[in-house]
């Protein structure tokens, strides 16, 4: 039995749900593998539902504690991994504690020379979907999907690199009575618009989510919108003027039981968030705005999404505090509320089209 050892700290959500297909693939090119995700403590409690995963270790990340980072080398080495992956885009972290633990295949991206502690490395290719570049990392283990498929080791169900999310029934009946308390029927229409993102720098004005809420409720009386956003988001909810048609779902929800909400939507509104890509995840359309980040590496993956940015010379940046100094956040304030309306307008015509 192969024992794995998948490393990426990347404390985000999102980057636990692009990362499934590659996990998925692993899996099945490794069938009787044991496979362990070296992660943050925010997201242990998602991968811990992951089908793919049999086990996690967390990194606190205290790295200024010396006995702390000796414990979780002596972890890491004590369970004897076989083969460790570096899926981090960045971390040297990640490259060093499998090094340290003596794992005799180590492989991930040569990102600014990490490929010393590695005994196999690719180049870090910054033009592709994060999905794609993990996925990418494991053709170094002449793991990919076209030879998996070609095995016959593969249902037809996963032949793709679709994404996954694993909230159960029972969210799905609590979102559907917590609907219904609502007043929301079970075949009325709802489009949800996510508020919030972790960087100040993604976030959209509340006065623009006003103003499209608005417009969608002129436009589109029958469809009731839902808010999505965890508790930090509840002072965004308190700058909208909140009509009978508007649901506050914001902070109302555990992680698995908004994947069933998202599931239940029409559309998904948001900035590029971990939401996001639990709708892309569920297979709900979204309506994707970005400013600093790249979409080309971080687009809501899949089909039927539309992404609306700006060229503003400066993105993508990838900061999280604007150094903009006559007009701050100006990639996320030129997207404006006319655009976003058209858009979420023509995919729910779409929708009911079909």
């Amino acid at each position: 039995m192969q024992k794995i050892l998948v490393c990426h700290t990347g404390a985000w959500i999102g980057d636990m749900v692009l990362l499934t297909p590659a996990l998925r693939l692993l899996k099945q090119a490794y069938p009787e593998s044991y496979l362990t995700v070296l992660l943050r403590p925010l997201v242990a409690n998602l991968m811990n539902t992951n089908p793919y995963v049999d086990n996690y270790i967390v990194d606190t990340k205290q790295e200024a504690l010396y006995r702390s980072f000796i414990r979780l080398i002596r972890q890491i080495r004590d369970n004897t991994f076989d083969i460790a992956i570096v899926f981090h885009p960045t971390s040297f972290r990640n490259a060093l504690l499998p090094y340290l633990a003596r794992i005799p295949i180590r492989i991930g991206t040569n990102y600014k020379g990490r490929g010393f502690f590695l005994t196999s490395s690719c180049p870090n290719n910054t033009n592709l979907h994060e999905v794609d570049r993990y996925l990418s990392v494991l053709h170094l283990l002449n793991v990919n999907a076209v030879s998996i498929e070609k095995s016959g080791d593969i249902t037809s169900n996963f032949s793709s690199t679709h994404l996954e999310f694993w909230h159960t029934d029972a969210d799905c009946q609590m979102i559907q009575q917590a609907l219904g308390n609502e007043g929301v029927s079970p075949n009325e229409q709802l489009i949800a618009v996510n508020l919030g993102t972790t960087w100040h720098t993604k976030r959209w004005d509340a006065r623009n989510f006003d103003e499209v809420i608005n417009q969608i409720s002129s436009a589109a009386p029958d469809v009731k919108i839902v808010l999505t956003g965890s508790s930090s988001e509840e002072i965004i909810v308190e700058k909208l003027s909140l009509s009978e048609s508007v649901i506050n779902f914001v902070g109302k929800t555990d992680i698995f039981q908004l994947g069933a909400l998202l599931e239940r939507c029409e559309i998904c509104l948001t900035c590029d968030s971990g939401p996001m890509h639990i709708a892309a995840a569920v297979g709900t359309p979204t309506v994707a705005l970005f400013g600093p980040t790249d979409p080309k590496r971080h687009r809501p993956y899949g089909i039927g999404h539309t992404v609306i940015e700006k060229p503003v010379p400066c993105r993508p940046c990838y900061k999280r505090t604007c150094h903009r100094q006559n007009t701050p956040h100006l990639c996320m304030q030129e997207i404006n509320t006319t655009e976003v309306t058209k858009a979420l307008v023509t995919k729910l015509n779409q929708n009911n089209s079909t």
